[in-house]
Parts: structure tokens; C-alpha cells; sequence
């Protein structure tokens, strides 16, 4: 059954699903709106039948210690015997303005990824995996545009300045090689027993590379249709994505323009909390392949096997496996763990050859100097993927520190439900990067590896539900209770009615 990469009914069924769950989730109501609550305090205060052991005399961050107006402050033990722990929930208008803010737009985000239709549980773990493991799912993105815009280079390296001969030449056929190069650095290799990932590699250099007539014929064929359907399956999304980003930026301008509240402030920092996703999702087109993996797979397997077989070279290949399949499933986009690609080892050997300068097609016109070079060392990370490895990094841990800082810095001040629900999310993430990483490291394939793989697909659903109740939590007010504006666990311990 072939899938296709396209926003599938599969996607919206499940993030409509996921919606209508969390809308469900049970909140403990108050008996009382605690801004009633508060109202009625502040009588209290003024008829002078208050307690004084209600009422918070300790430091206040942001408040000099003597104030002409003092502040009405209460202990959180007052405020809990006074409204009660239950939340007020969100008047609809609040509920709307976050929902249509931050929520809709999102959720749009979402959707305009590249999932593969007819695959309704691939589509559920890539979800989890994006929103959950926001670090990792980015790394792997950036490792795969990484190679594609490394083919490119060696493409135009390889004539004059300028010089781009149309096909049929020598030019045209490397281009259509290297482009099939980036192309299967997104699909995994089945690599038979007995048979080494450097004799896989060297497979795929005669595969790709071979500059017979009929060979750099069939590859060019391949590499057209490719191009049509990515070209098809791209723009349109991107189109779509842009305007879903502008409805973004108006929104976050309304928000900047309504900081004075405390909704408005809190919807801000929810916004900063997931500002990583349309770098993601955008990433994710750019780095997309065509909309039929399957049907890409086919004619990949079809080409390499065909040119492979029909190459009468000693070799290299175990009796009876030239008959596989060479490429497995799809693995872009941070689809599967661990998945780095063949792309990576097979262009640090062709750069490793001499004088790969400028013109270095006029010096190796002969296939065999491009596919018997001497394999580098296989690297399962390249020295030079570690800026991709810190910009994803830095780029979700910014966006979340910005959450945190402006949610701890909002009176009440201090560590409370908003921005100890940020902070965990973010160490959520970074624990799935190190798991990944180490599991990468020093795991070998096997048993153990698979155990890792399904405690990581747990974590990356934990997160996911993390982060879909912080947003239905800040949607439908479940933090407007007195635990959560006291900020009890660091810094805070008092309500401010004011």
C-alpha cells in the first residue's frame, strides 16, 4: 500500500480527535469566581473584619517595601479558606480570543505538515514525535536540508563559474545523480547479513554514479518525475503555510498590544512556547520529498537494481541479494530514530578525493574513479551536522526560556503553574535529545536499541500530552485558582486581588 505525503484526513481526524479529548478533561470548578472572591475580600479588608494573620506582610519582587497605596495581599492559606481551591473557568471571550490567537493558527501549522495518508498510526507517532521531541524532530530536519544543499554545491562545484551545460552532458547527469543522492538519504537501507554499511555505500556509488549512456538515461528519467511531483506537492503547501503565518504575526501583534493584561500576557508566553513549530513545519516542506513515497521507493529500487545488476564487476555483493529491495521504508523528516542517511558518508568520500575544486568534473569524467575510491571512515554523525544539532537546540530552548521567563516574571512573581508547566516541557524535550543521542552513541542495533526506541516513543507521548494540557489549561483557565496565582513553589506564596 503506497502513502502519500500530503495533509492527509488522517492528520485532521486525529488533531480534531486530540482537541475534543482535552476539551474534556475535568476541571474542579469553583463555587465562587475567585474575582468575586477577591471583591469581597477587599470589603472585608475595608470594614476592617479581615484577619490579620490573613493578610501577607512578607517581601514582594517588583513592589518597594514601603508604597504610598499598599497592595492588598493574601497568604495562600487565606486565599484557599476564603474561595476555595477549585478554578474559574474562562468566560467565553477569553476562551474565544485564546482560542482564535494561538490555537486555530496552530492547529492550521499543524495540518499543513507532510503526513503520509493511509497510515493513520505513522501519523500518530509523527505527531507525538514532532510536538513532543520538538529538538531532536528539528535536528534531523536541518541534518536532511544539511545534505540536499550539499549536493547542490558539489553540482555547481563541479563545472566552471557560470558554466552549466544542458543535458544531455556530463553535468546534467551528476546533477540527476546527486539529486537521487539527497533523495535516498531519506529512505533506510536494508542491509542484509553479511553484507557492511561500506559495501552498501559502494552499492549506491555505482547505483548512482555509473556514467553509462543508458544508465545516466534511466537516472534521468527518475529524476524528472521526482522534481514534477515535488514541485507539485510543495508550493501549494507553502502558499497555504504563508498565509497561516500571516494570521500568526497579526495575532502576536495583537497580543503585544494588549501586554498589560495578565490573559494577554499569558497568551503571549504560550505563543513564545511554541514559536519553534512554523520553523518546523516549514522545514518540514522544504525538506519534504514527492507526495508518493511509495511509488518513489519503487522506481529507486527499480533504477539502482537495474544498473547494479547489469554492471559486470566482481564483486562485492552476497549470492541472490542484488534481488531486494536496496531502499526501505521513508524516514524523513524525523520519521524514524537514528536515521541518518547514506547521503553523509558517500559525499565525504567523493570530497575526499584529490583536487575537488572548482571543475572537478573534467577530472574524474571516469565512473570508476567515483565509485572504486576507497570508502572514508562511516561516521553515524559528522563532525560538521553539530551547527544543526545547536541550532535546533537553541532555536526550541529560546523559544521556551522566553515562555518561562516572561510567565515566572508576571505578578504573581515567582515559579507557578505556567512557568513550572514551561520549564518541564522544555526538560522533557532535552531528555528525549540526550536518550536519542546516547541511545545513538552507545546502544548497538539489536534488542537493547529497540527497548530504547519504544521508551522514547513513550517520553515523546508524554511530552505531547504535556504540552496539549498546558494549552487547553491556559484556553479554558484552569491555572486561575489560588495555588496557581500564589506561585507557592519558588518565589511567590501570596495573592494579589489588585
Amino acid at each position: 500500500m503506497r502513502t502519500k505525503l500530503v495533509p492527509s484526513g488522517n492528520a485532521i481526524l486525529l488533531m480534531l480527535l486530540m482537541l475534543f479529548l482535552l476539551l474534556l478533561i475535568p476541571i474542579v470548578a469553583a463555587e465562587e469566581s475567585i474575582y468575586h472572591c477577591g471583591d469581597r475580600i477587599k470589603e472585608l479588608a475595608t470594614n476592617g473584619s479581615l484577619p490579620e494573620e490573613d493578610i501577607y506582610w512578607g517581601a514582594v519582587d517588583g513592589l518597594p517595601s514601603k508604597a504610598e497605596y499598599p497592595v492588598l495581599l493574601l497568604t495562600f492559606a487565606a486565599c484557599e479558606k476564603h474561595c476555595g481551591s477549585g478554578s474559574t473557568l474562562h468566560p467565553w471571550e477569553t476562551t474565544a480570543d485564546t482560542v482564535t490567537t494561538w490555537v486555530l493558527p496552530l492547529v492550521g501549522l499543524v495540518l499543513q505538515a507532510p503526513f503520509e495518508s493511509n497510515n493513520f498510526r505513522g501519523t500518530m507517532l509523527l505527531v507525538f514525535r514532532w510536538l513532543g521531541s520538538p529538538i531532536v524532530s528539528m535536528m534531523y530536519i536541518f541534518w536532511n536540508i544539511r545534505v540536499t544543499r550539499k549536493c547542490a554545491i558539489m553540482a555547481d562545484m563541479s563545472v566552471g563559474m557560470g558554466d552549466h551545460p544542458r543535458p544531455p552532458s556530463g553535468f546534467s547527469g551528476l546533477r540527476d545523480s546527486l539529486y537521487l543522492l539527497s533523495v535516498v538519504n531519506q529512505y533506510q537501507l536494508n542491509i542484509w547479513p553479511g553484507l557492511r554499511e561500506q559495501d552498501m555505500e559502494y552499492i549506491l556509488r555505482v547505483g548512482l554514479f555509473d556514467t553509462g549512456p543508458e544508465f545516466q538515461e534511466m537516472r534521468g528519467r527518475v529524476a524528472t518525475n521526482i522534481r514534477r511531483e515535488r514541485r507539485r506537492g510543495t508550493v501549494q503547501a507553502l502558499v497555504s503555510l504563508g498565509w497561516f503565518l500571516v494570521a500568526l504575526g497579526i495575532s502576536i501583534n495583537k497580543a503585544f498590544g494588549d501586554l498589560g493584561e495578565d490573559s494577554s500576557a499569558s497568551n503571549l508566553a504560550l505563543g513564545l512556547l511554541v514559536c519553534w513549530l512554523p520553523v518546523l513545519v516549514a522545514a518540514a516542506i522544504v525538506d519534504r520529498n514527492p507526495m508518493d513515497a511509495g511509488d518513489v521507493s519503487a522506481k529507486l529500487n527499480e533504477c539502482l537494481r537495474s544498473i547494479v545488476m547489469a554492471i559486470p564487476r566482481e564483486l562485492y555483493i552476497p549470492q541472490g541479494v542484488t534481488g531486494n529491495e536496496i531502499l526501505g521504508g521513508f524516514a524523513g523528516q524525523g520519521r524514524v530514530h537514528w536515521h541518518c542517511g547514506a547521503a553523509s558518508s558517500i559525499l565525504c568520500t567523493l570530497e575526499g578525493l584529490p583536487d575537488m575544486g572548482r571543475g572537478w568534473l573534467d577530472i574524474y569524467e571516469n565512473d570508476h574513479e567515483l565509485t572504486i575510491a576507497p570508502s572514508q571512515r562511516w561516521q553515524m554523525i559528522a563532525s560538521s551536522q553539530g551547527w544543526q544539532m545547536t541550532a535546533s537546540f537553541t532555536l526550541v530552548c529560546s523559544c521556551i526560556i522566553g515562555a518561562f521567563i516572561l510567565s515566572y516574571f508576571t505578578p504573581t512573581v515567582g515559579l507557578g503553574c505556567r512557568s513550572a508547566g514551561y520549564m518541564i516541557f522544555g526538560l522533557n524535550s532535552f531528555v528525549c535529545l540526550f536518550i536519542e543521542i546516547g541511545a545513538w552513541v552507545f546502544l548497538p542495533m539489536g534488542r537493547r536499541r529497540e527497548a530504547a526506541r519504544w521508551f522514547l516513543r513513550l517520553c515523546e507521548f508524554t511530552n505531547f500530552c504535556w504540552l496539549m494540557y498546558i494549552i487547553t489549561a491556559q484556553t479554558r483557565g484552569t491555572y486561575n485558582n489560588c495555588r496557581c496565582k500564589s506561585s507557592v513553589w519558588g518565589g511567590g506564596g501570596y495573592v494579589d486581588f489588585e
